[in-house]
C-alpha cells in the first residue's frame, strides 16, 4: 500500500456545553482537498490506496460519533454503467450504512457513524485516481520493418513491379503488423493502380506521411478489388 503525502488545514474547532468537540478541517491527498467534519473523535490521516480502490481514513474514536466527508471525484468515485453507484463502508471491519446527503458534479458527501474505539473506516469504489487519470493505455509500438518500406519507395520509382508490392502489404496485414478497417470490395473490374497511389507509397517510404494516409490508399486498393487480402 502506497502512504500518500498528507496536508491538512484545520478550520473548524467547535465545543458544546463543554461535552462534545467537533472539528472540521481540510485534508489534501494526491492533490486533492478532502473535506470533513468529526463528531465524537479526530482523524489522523487520510490514504488513498489505488489497489483496492478505496479511501482509508484513519481514526481516533473517543466516543460514539460521525464523520462528514466529502470525496472528490477525481480521486474515487462509484459508478456502475456511467450511473452513480453506492459506495461500500466498512468501519472496524463491519459493513456500516451511510447517507449520502450531497451528490454534485465534482465531490460527493458522505454521513458515516463509528464507535468508540474504531480506529479505520474503509470508503471503497470502483475508479481511483490511477484508473480516472489513467485511464490511459501505453500500446505497444508498431515497428514496420524498413523492407517494406524500402519496397514502398522502390515501387513508387517502378524499380519493382506491382506484384512485389502487393506481397508486402499482405505481409504487414497477415503479421497484423497494419490494420485495414472492413473494406467492401466494389464490383469494378479495374485493376490499374492509380499514380496517387505509387505517389503516396513515395511519401510514405520518406516519412512524408503518416500510416493512416498510406493505409487510406491501400483501403482503396481493396475496395476496387486491385489488392486481395
Amino acid at each position: 500500500m502506497k502512504i500518500n503525502t498528507i496536508f491538512a488545514t484545520f478550520t473548524i474547532i467547535v465545543l458544546l456545553n463543554g461535552f462534545l468537540s467537533i472539528y472540521g478541517a481540510t485534508i489534501f491527498v494526491e492533490d486533492h482537498s478532502i473535506d470533513y467534519e468529526i463528531d465524537g473523535g479526530s482523524v489522523i490521516f487520510i490514504d488513498l490506496d489505488s489497489d483496492f480502490i478505496e479511501l482509508i481514513v484513519y481514526i481516533d474514536a473517543t466516543e460514539d460519533g460521525i464523520l462528514q466527508i466529502s470525496i472528490p471525484r477525481a480521486l474515487l468515485d462509484a459508478k456502475f454503467d456511467e450511473l452513480d453507484d453506492i459506495f461500500f463502508v466498512i468501519v472496524g471491519g463491519f459493513d456500516t450504512e451511510y447517507v449520502e446527503i450531497t451528490n454534485g458534479e465534482d465531490t460527493r458527501t458522505l454521513l458515516i457513524p463509528f464507535f468508540v474505539g474504531d480506529t479505520e473506516i474503509e470508503i471503497i469504489g470502483t475508479e481511483t485516481l490511477d484508473e480516472i487519470l489513467e485511464e490511459i493505455i501505453i500500446e505497444p509500438e508498431v515497428v514496420i520493418p524498413s523492407w517494406i518500406k524500402s519496397n514502398a519507395g522502390w515501387w513508387a520509382e517502378d524499380k519493382i513491379e506491382d506484384l512485389d508490392f502487393v506481397l508486402g502489404i499482405q505481409f504487414l496485414i497477415i503479421e497484423g503488423i497494419v490494420s485495414i478497417p472492413p473494406t467492401e470490395p466494389s464490383n469494378s473490374n479495374s485493376q490499374e493502380i492509380p499514380e496517387w497511389i505509387k505517389n503516396n507509397a513515395g511519401w510514405w517510404s520518406e516519412d512524408l506521411i503518416s500510416d493512416s494516409d498510406f493505409v487510406l490508399g491501400i483501403q482503396y486498393l481493396i475496395s476496387n478489388g486491385i489488392m486481395v487480402i
